[in-house]
């Protein structure tokens, strides 16, 4: 009797550990399948965010959108990432310093370049705006730890400012004018706005040493 109840108890638990990652494969499946919703409907023309109107295009139940998400603002936070992600927009590897950016921008600027028209016109959105900002504190994060590494001298809002400056160098907008107002390509991009970030934190870190 004993014997039969532990045979129970490794299958039992040997069915667990493998309906676990089964589980979280599906329900890895059914958040992008919702978040995918969510951006059709946003380069839809969608106004505001209707969580009926998301599950609707996904073809799931109003409750699996907030089991999910937990809310309509943990969907809009949960956006950004999952867009920058599908996108190519979050580096493969974060730069440790400044000296290792130009990768990362070069990536960037080349998925921008070739981002999908559905998420293109989803991010021009007024959602796709709210989405970029639930993403920002992420975003500042990584751009400032670079500059921290980089100049380790200066002070944190001289890091702070270097933070802002690369965020938008890095971004779409400066890209697009890159782009359509210079004529020029993703790589040709990329170098001048290495050479920007280099120049900035260079001649900070001069004038910080009274030079």
């Amino acid at each position: 009797m004993i014997h039969n109840t532990n045979v129970k108890t490794r299958n039992t638990r040997s069915r667990r550990s493998y309906d676990s990652p089964l589980r979280e494969e599906q329900a890895e499946a059914t958040r992008g399948r919702i978040l995918d919703a969510l951006v059709r409907a946003m380069a839809g023309g969608l106004a505001s965010l209707s969580v009926p109107a998301v599950a609707r295009e996904a073809g799931v139940s109003i409750p699996t959108i907030y089991r999910h998400f937990g809310s309509k603002a943990g969907l809009i936070a949960a956006l950004g990432p999952y867009v920058s992600a599908k996108a190519g927009l979050i580096p493969d590897a974060i730069p440790e310093s400044i000296d290792d950016m130009g990768d990362a921008i070069r990536s960037t600027y080349r998925n921008l370049d070739e981002m999908d028209a559905t998420l293109r016109a989803a991010m021009a959105s007024q959602i796709g705006a709210e989405a970029r900002q639930a993403a920002m504190p992420w975003r500042r994060s990584w751009h400032r730890d670079v500059m921290r590494r980089s100049a380790p001298d200066l002070s944190d809002a001289e890091v702070e400012r270097l933070t802002d400056l690369s965020i938008v160098l890095m971004s779409s907008g400066t890209f697009r004018v890159f782009r359509d107002y210079l004529g020029l390509d993703a790589d040709e991009a990329a170098n001048r706005t290495e050479w920007a970030l280099r120049t900035l934190v260079h001649g900070a870190q001069r004038a910080a040493r009274g030079g």
